[in-house]
């Protein structure tokens, strides 16, 4: 359109040159360049918002440093139920941390670094190898699990022990429940076999992205029928950057017992 225009313009200076008198002795003044159209910049269009897929990703990936951890694991099989409180620090991407866990019976606390993972019972230092499991290590990574989350639904704003967060509703894999519900040896010996299992969460996301709350629901039936249920919730707050976590030196050279 722009051309076309153009070439009508020129076709009518040339005309009235040919016209002129100044045109046929070669003289007169030269006509003045034609202004070159102008165009408007597209504003860039805003950036969609994220799904709440995406927010559930971004938030475990964000969710990294050292936090305090405050956790509560809450197991019932078969009608035995075992209840299970710590306090103390973790660093979620990485598994580290030191927690001192408490149920009616004792009250321990557990350390594990790229060193291993380390249980103190009685003044007493263990060290645990890979076979020696505690179900309270899953303290430890308060975030597994949660990368296979689906059908993510964002419920809204609420506020988390001051803090206000968005909160998001997914299922799981039920496959991971018996390695992140905290199930002591002997409940899995039941877990294990369970059937029409289920497992949901929630997570609460702060303004800076991060996660600062997490639940998981868990419930199967056993080979029995008998139901079978976990909990486990996990507040985190006062992010820093991961600290050193100190081994006890006693720790390495007592095995834990069999």
């Amino acid at each position: 359109m722009v051309r076309h225009g153009v070439l009508i313009l020129a076709g009518a200076v040339l005309l009235s040159a040919c016209g002129s008198p100044e045109a046929e002795s070669g003289q007169g003044t030269t006509p003045s360049p034609t202004a070159s159209p102008t165009t408007e910049s597209t504003p860039s269009p805003s950036s969609a918002p994220q799904t709440p897929e995406q927010e559930w990703s971004s938030a475990l990936s964000t969710t990294t440093g050292q936090a305090t951890v405050e956790a509560q694991l809450l197991t019932n099989v078969e009608g035995f139920e075992r209840i299970v409180a710590g306090e103390g620090t973790v660093q979620p991407a990485n598994g580290y941390g030191d927690i001192t866990w408490s149920d009616e019976l004792a009250t321990t606390r557990e350390i594990q670094t790229v060193d291993g993972h380390f249980l103190e019972l009685d003044g007493t230092w263990f060290l645990l190898d890979g076979e020696t499991g505690v179900p309270t290590k899953v303290g430890f990574t308060p975030l597994a699990g949660l990368e296979s989350a689906t059908n993510v639904i964002r419920v809204g704003e609420e506020e988390v022990v001051g803090v206000s967060a968005t909160r998001f509703d997914a299922n799981l894999d039920p496959n991971a429940g018996p390695a992140t519900m905290g199930f002591s040896g002997e409940e899995l010996t039941v877990v294990n076999d369970a059937t029409d299992a289920s497992l949901v969460a929630t997570i609460w996301i702060d303004d800076a992205g991060r996660i600062v709350r997490v639940l998981r629901e868990y419930s199967a039936s056993s080979p029995d029928s008998d139901p079978i249920s976990a909990t486990t919730l996990y507040l985190l707050s006062n992010f820093t950057e991961p600290t050193p976590i100190e081994v006890p030196e006693t720790a390495d050279a007592i095995p834990a017992p069999a």
